[in-house]
């Protein structure tokens, strides 16, 4: 069953977003009476399609609960390939924020004129990422920052390392008495941190963290812990 987030509610029925249309029309093809999922303030719908398309009539809630907003990922700054992907799988294992990084040894390079453009196509991404896995709340990514930008606000604090020395393994950083609490990831481009880059995320209160012995591409390191962490949760 399709899922959309609903941008009112008035009695039993619930509005959906205009932008949808195409989607429930042409693609989806449906039609009066056609059952959908409609979010809408922490809860999920099912609901019954009314002869506009724009609107349905509530028949049941869904799911309800609130989810917890306390997993963000500092993404280094990516081809479009790769951040799509850490996107939509990052929101289907319960990434809360995204926040894009500009690093030294980022590849692909964006000017600031492009910043809402990409915004707006990378929270479209997002969006369809929720409602295909059946998210309460589509993932917040607002911001393309500098490095100085980035804030050690969690209670955990992750830097992913490649460094073989001073660094904790990833099971002595997140654990069964942490892994619920609010949790910052960050990790470099493909290229890796600099030296200057790790020295100045310690010194903003991140943990260096190693992964293991083998290198992963970058765009595995946030799913990999983002699993981790879902598993601890239980």
């Amino acid at each position: 069953m399709q899922q959309y987030f609903g941008v009112s509610k008035k009695d039993n029925t619930l509005l959906l977003n205009q932008n949808d249309l195409n989607h429930i029309k042409t693609v989806m093809r449906m039609k009066e009476n056609d059952e959908i999922i409609v979010v809408y303030e922490n809860k999920s719908y099912i609901c019954s399609l009314n002869k506009d398309l724009m609107s349905a009539n509530i028949k049941e809630i869904f799911k309800e609960y609130k989810e917890k907003n306390n997993f963000k990922v500092y993404v280094p700054l990516l081809s479009e390939e790769k951040m799509s992907f850490i996107l939509q799988h990052g929101t289907e294992l319960g990434i809360m924020e995204f926040v894009v990084v500009m690093y030294s040894h980022c590849k692909y390079k964006l000017p600031k004129k492009d910043f809402d453009k990409k915004l707006i196509r990378w929270n479209k991404i997002l969006k369809e990422a929720a409602e295909q896995s059946y998210r309460l709340e589509k993932p917040k990514l607002e911001k393309i920052i500098e490095i100085k930008d980035i804030e050690s606000d969690a209670n955990v604090n992750i830097l992913c390392s490649l460094d073989k020395n001073n660094v904790k393994q990833l099971t002595d950083v997140l654990t069964l008495d942490n892994c619920s609490d609010t949790m910052n990831i960050v990790f470099g481009p493909e290229g890796g941190l600099s030296n200057i880059e790790e020295d100045i995320l310690v010194e903003k209160g991140y943990t260096k963290t190693s992964l293991g012995d083998d290198v992963l591409r970058t765009e595995t390191v946030p799913l990999m812990i983002a699993s981790i962490k879902k598993y601890l949760e239980g």
